[in-house]
């Protein structure tokens, strides 16, 4: 953490030059004579030819009602034309007149001029650097804006219905239906209950009122070895995908494990789980030849294993 608490001061203070640099902190965007909420929005526009406010709103992760006052705004200086959807007469389009398509190739002409001055600069390889440096941390802050909503919490009795739903429809997904696999398992209709018992835990991942996801450790089953767990129906929504939350979910069992006493923490999944077998991966967890313990879960192709 301490590593990371280092690498988080040294970008913001190099976020902050780079604002400074570009112009951020002045009230309009250099020779446009527009404001960087103007130039935003004017670039989508461009991007998308047509949209609502609310839309515009979302793409640009601001409240309507700020971007309507900029959009009366570019309206007043002819930059903007609103007319009525042809499918929706009550829903209202946005799309940009002339004079705002002129201003675009203005605002592009400026921004491309100043972001060449800088990579001129640089080499090749440095170039290269950037682009891979900013598109990863562009990638990076998307993920972490989403996941900010997501609450990951201990299941509760009144979660055992959403639970089971997005079980089986994950399960579904990937084909794990039938004799020898987890969708069958009694628990799957009584989570809370079931991840009650000694030394288990179950976690959820909630979006409003939505269920994305959930996983959870348990003993595991007929094993000898008491400092084994095993990690336990890790399955997230399709909407919940792509922003981290699996290893999100993760952390929190890893934690519960360790707080339990156990030394290692085990599990089974499918060949064709492939974005799951990545996260297993990235947490180091090895392959094994054979099972451990006696689950039932004889579908199952794959078994792997980490120490804690």
């Amino acid at each position: 953490m301490e590593d990371l608490q280092a690498v988080v001061t040294q970008l913001r203070e190099a976020s902050r030059h780079a604002a400074r640099q570009l112009g951020f902190l002045e009230s309009r965007y250099s020779k446009t004579g527009c404001t960087h909420s103007q130039c935003h929005i004017l670039v989508e526009l461009d991007n998308r030819k047509r949209v609502t406010v609310g839309e515009l709103a979302n793409i640009l992760l601001q409240d309507i009602s700020s971007t309507s006052r900029t959009i009366r705004s570019m309206v007043n200086h002819g930059f903007v034309q609103v007319f009525a959807d042809s499918e929706d007469g009550r829903r209202r389009q946005l799309q940009l007149t002339p004079a705002g398509k002129s201003k675009v190739r203005e605002i592009h002409a400026v921004a491309n001029q100043q972001t060449r001055a800088a990579l001129e600069l640089l080499n090749p390889a440095d170039q290269a650097i950037v682009i891979r440096g900013m598109s990863l941390y562009a990638e990076a802050l998307i993920r972490s804006n989403k996941l900010a909503d997501v609450e990951i919490r201990p299941i509760a009795p009144n979660d055992d219905e959403k639970m089971s739903v997005v079980i089986r429809q994950v399960m579904s997904e990937f084909g794990a239906e039938g004799n020898g696999m987890s969708i069958g398992d009694p628990e799957v209709d009584g989570m809370y209950e079931a991840y009650r018992q000694k030394r288990s835990a179950y976690f959820v991942a909630i979006k409003s009122t939505k269920f994305l996801g959930g996983a959870g450790i348990a003993p595991l089953v007929n094993s000898s070895d008491d400092d084994v767990c095993e990690l336990r129906k890790i399955y997230i929504q399709p909407s919940g995908r792509g922003m981290g939350l699996g290893r999100k979910l993760m952390d929190s069992c890893l934690e519960a494990a360790r707080e339990m006493g156990y030394k290692q923490i085990y599990l089974e999944t499918l060949d064709n789980m492939f974005h799951a077998r990545h996260l297993f991966e990235k947490y180091g967890f090895r392959y094994l030849d054979a099972p451990l313990g006696e689950t039932g879960h004889y579908g199952c192709t794959m078994w792997a294993i980490r120490d804690l």
